[in-house]
């Protein structure tokens, strides 16, 4: 099955909350298609307003340490910074397209993956100005992480493995073999394991982190994009873009104990207390659903091709926000 160039790749549309559920959380959804990205209020499950980036945002990185919501813009090139609770915005050019984007546990950096020139971007996430850069494997895709902020984990696509970076040296240390293509990378609540999700291979390598080796495949839907943990990280939710689903993995088992239908090419994923946002591309909408049964919540028209690759949901209030 081709794979698409993942500049162009666009994911979730929209999603409307029962009014039942407590204040927040926000979604910050890239829409690739619409230059912009869409903030959605978890309590009413309503877009409040579209904030315009650069040119076909994919990435998203919320940083509630750091205050904002990162973004990056791979026709840009760019990276923007919006402040969470200002709205307000600052954008940087960059020198070649970025998709992966994360950010340091402490927020005081930004990752980004740099696809042509095969490097890790290190910025201050004040200022937006480089740190450092570090030569990882071909077209660098997804960015995370470690719990402590000790290493950083890149997502090599065309190797078939990842990087892992020494934040103390800005050194590559090692590198992971994993499976087909992978794209999304995540580490479980309690720090010890990472997943990354294999777009080619249809299935979902585990990595301990501690041992660093893959210790395990978990076969998954047809392109497995997305990545997201409940809070006691007991279970993961995986979407599969060819196959419209979301996959439910219980980490003890490595087993997926559920597939669930899910809106047409869904790409990014979050969790919140008792629900699943799922981000569609093809439909231009964010959909909610039960964390528990899988059954469909609520909808919300987003912008055009929305993506949300990466942490999208914040705990803090958008400025003009109902108390």
């Amino acid at each position: 099955m081709p794979l698409r160039n993942p500049l162009l790749l666009l994911a979730l549309g929209a999603v409307l909350l029962p009014a039942t559920v407590a204040a927040g959380p926000w979604a910050y959804i890239t829409n690739q298609g619409s230059h912009d990205v869409s903030v959605v209020d978890g309590a009413t499950l309503t877009e409040l307003r579209r904030i315009p980036v650069g040119r076909s945002p994919a990435g998203v990185a919320v940083s509630e340490a750091a205050g904002k919501a990162f973004v990056s813009s791979p026709d840009g090139p760019s990276v923007s910074a919006i402040d969470l609770a200002r709205g307000t915005t600052l954008e940087r050019r960059l020198p070649s397209a970025v998709v992966g984007i994360a950010a340091s546990p402490d927020g005081h950096a930004v990752y980004l993956a740099d696809w042509y020139r095969n490097r890790l971007l290190v910025l201050d996430a004040a200022t937006l100005d480089t740190r450092h850069e570090v030569a990882v494997g071909r077209a660098p895709a997804g960015i995370v992480a470690g719990a402590d902020g000790r290493r950083v984990y890149v997502a090599n696509r065309d190797d078939n493995d990842l990087s892992v970076i020494d934040t103390d040296t800005w050194q590559a240390m090692d590198r992971v073999a994993v499976g087909e293509h992978p794209f999304a990378l995540a580490v479980t609540p309690d720090g010890k394991t990472l997943l990354a999700a294999n777009v080619m291979s249809d299935d979902i390598s585990v990595v301990d982190l501690a041992a660093g080796r893959e210790v395990a495949r978990i076969g998954v839907g047809t392109a497995p994009y997305g990545i997201a943990f409940d809070a006691s990280g007991e279970r993961a939710f995986v979407t599969n873009q060819h196959a419209s689903t979301v996959s439910v993995i219980r980490l003890a088992s490595r087993t997926v104990e559920a597939t669930w239908d899910a809106a047409e090419y869904p790409e990014g994923i979050a969790w919140s207390p008792g629900r699943v946002w799922v981000v569609s591309w093809m439909e231009d909408r964010l959909q909610v659903l039960d964390d528990r049964s899988g059954r469909p919540v609520a909808s919300v028209d987003l912008g055009s091709n929305p993506r949300g690759f990466g942490p999208f949901l914040a705990a803090t209030a958008p400025a003009g926000s109902a108390p």
